[in-house]
């Protein structure tokens, strides 16, 4: 039996991190020492601890001769007392800023979601911290009226954060109904040339994603793409990935879906199930086809950004007869129908940042049954774009 309407979520560009922080709010990101600090126990003597931080003295200097080491031994900078409001004692200030950035880390949010009253706290002092801004916007989503969600990529802002995005949608998770490609943060490299954070490689990278997906109970098959019948609501669900191919350059991260997903793609599209499904929902992070940023203005430059492969992508999808194609990637919240094609377009923003529109926050709520209806959902914060630069992050 059908079921007589099915509802998804499609969200994307999550942007969890290790502590919060995002490449798109640079001025806020956290500074750490790009190697390990070795900490030599017979020069240096702990004075502080908590939670793996640790703030070190160094024997027989002055009391300013501390450093601040993270649980993966990572150097911090310690504030200045004009930064920390006047705290003088440079051990206090040091072990103020590590429980600022301990309390926002994917990790500890992960192990006790805060309470409302906890989690709006936290986001008073820090509200573009996109950790607490992804706890916020899970919330918003009402597991009772929503059966699935469908984040079409770039979950992380760097690789990091997988078990936040894991607790936050654990409604769906523990359903089964938890859909989930990579986009390009999550599985490209940066030319990060300052000490921002430690490098990952593609290695740990992919690795990163992979684990995820089995979480989710996602077979990812050797061309990279997972597929799903839902018989209830008689739906089939596919996830590309889009970054398939090897990233071309550091600079840039244009995507690409290849042949061999192509053609698993088409050998799906001989399955009965296939053939006989109500509707059929492909997601994938890059943008098929180029999107403004609102009425009124040009598509912006998609110097390494786009889709290398997309009219192919397109002439392919159109041909298995795709109902409805979701993607990310440019933060932008958009409906279409492409000239010539007998599919739609769902353009998702960032569900933590924005929508380069100006718009806040949203989602897109799909409701399928005979036919497929969808309605733009937007949330109570402010993009990230707009924020407040008075706010003095502490923790960045």
């Amino acid at each position: 039996m059908q079921k007589d309407v099915f509802v998804i979520a499609h969200v994307s560009d999550l942007h969890a991190s290790t502590f919060g922080d995002t490449f798109h709010d640079g001025a806020r990101m956290i500074r750490r020492s790009a190697k390990p600090r070795p900490v030599d126990p017979k020069k240096y003597e702990v004075v502080w601890e908590e939670a793996g931080w640790r703030v070190f003295h160094q024997r027989g200097k002055k009391a300013s001769a501390i450093i601040l080491i993270d649980p993966e031994d990572y150097e911090h900078a310690i504030p200045t007392a004009r930064k920390s409001g006047g705290v003088e004692d440079p051990v206090e200030r040091a072990a103020k800023k590590a429980c600022r950035v301990e309390a926002r880390t994917a990790r500890t949010l992960s192990k006790g979601l805060p309470s409302k009253g906890a989690l709006e706290y936290l986001a008073e002092s820090t509200p573009n911290n996109a950790n607490l801004r992804l706890i916020r916007a899970a919330r918003a989503i009402d597991p009772a009226a929503v059966d699935a969600v469908f984040i079409t990529g770039d979950l992380t802002d760097d690789g990091d954060g997988y078990e936040l995005v894991r607790e936050a949608f654990r409604p769906w998770l523990e359903r089964g109904t938890l859909f989930a490609v990579p986009g390009n943060h999550d599985l490209y490299l940066f030319p990060l040339f300052g000490s921002s954070r430690p490098r990952p490689t593609f290695e740990t990278k992919r690795a990163g994603f992979r684990a995820f997906a089995a979480e989710l109970g996602l077979v990812l098959e050797p061309s990279g793409l997972w597929h799903r019948y839902l018989p209830e609501p008689n739906i089939y669900l596919v996830g590309l990935d889009s970054c398939a191919r090897t990233q071309p350059r550091f600079f840039r991260h244009n995507g690409g879906v290849g042949e061999a997903q192509l053609l698993a793609l088409q050998e799906i599209a001989k399955r009965p199930e296939w053939t006989a499904a109500r509707h059929r929902i492909v997601g994938l992070h890059h943008h098929v086809v180029p999107l403004p940023h609102g009425v009124g203005r040009r598509a912006p430059s998609e110097i390494g950004m786009r889709l290398d492969d997309a009219p192919r992508v397109a002439k392919v999808m159109d041909e298995l007869r795709v109902d409805l194609v979701l993607h990310g990637h440019r933060h932008v919240s958009e409906e279409r129908q492409p000239a010539g094609t007998r599919f739609r377009i769902l353009a998702s923003p960032s569900l933590t940042l924005g929508c380069r529109s100006g718009d806040g926050p949203s989602y897109w709520r799909i409701s399928v049954s005979q036919h497929i209806r969808v309605e733009r959902t937007y949330l109570s914060f402010a993009p990230i774009e707009d924020a407040d630069d008075a706010v003095t992050p502490e923790i960045a």
